[in-house]
């Protein structure tokens, strides 16, 4: 792959990130280790 340009500000790399199809995406789940279950716990 040959890099044409560098994003060195935030904007410059969300922009360059965009153009790609790369754009802002929700956070990965956090998943429970292996043998562990999840419980929800309400905040109530």
């Amino acid at each position: 792959m040959r890099w044409i340009e560098v994003a060195t500000t935030p904007v410059a790399i969300a922009i360059l990130l965009a153009m790609h199809g790369l754009g802002p995406r929700p956070p990965l789940a956090i998943s429970a280790p292996f043998g562990q279950l999840r419980l929800a716990f309400s905040g109530a």
